[in-house]
């Protein structure tokens, strides 16, 4: 999972023009990688939760069905994303969240990705970077983990 991090901030980094932005305003609108296991997904769960180790980034657990590993950008990452997105001085976030939900065919795992930025009204803004590489990486992450993908 950790090549799925380093991947991530690699892609932030790249030339702006390939990115497309969407500013998240639910859960649902996020974009997400969708895999189905027909097992508990605890091997998947073990590589997400030890990935998130790196000086700065810190595993959220959200509710009992999500989790976010929120890293901690590079100084020029996070300038931009202050300074494009009208951010307060607060140190934004780059998170990998995982949800899972069991259903009937077994447990249902959307991975997504996205950068938040807390306004200076107080309230975080989410903001999506589509990177079609750094999708394929996770539905391989996925599938590796015993997951059938899919997605959309």
């Amino acid at each position: 999972m950790r090549p799925v991090l380093a991947f991530f901030l690699i892609g932030l980094t790249a030339c702006g023009p390939q990115y497309i932005e969407t500013v998240a305003t639910s859960e649902q609108d996020l974009p997400a990688r969708r895999a189905l296991f027909g097992e508990s997904p605890a091997t998947l769960d073990e590589v997400f939760r030890s990935s998130c180790n790196a000086p700065g980034d810190k595993i959220k657990q959200v509710s009992t069905s999500v989790v976010q590993c929120r890293i901690l950008p590079p100084p020029d990452i996070a300038a931009f994303l202050l300074l494009q997105y009208d951010g307060a001085l607060e140190a934004p976030s780059l998170i990998v969240q995982k949800q899972t939900a069991r259903n009937d065919a077994g447990y249902a795992v959307e991975l997504s990705y996205f950068a938040e930025v807390i306004q200076k009204s107080g309230k975080p803004r989410r903001i999506y970077f589509r990177q079609p590489r750094l999708d394929v990486l996770m539905d391989g992450l996925l599938e590796a983990s015993g997951g059938t993908t899919i997605n959309d």
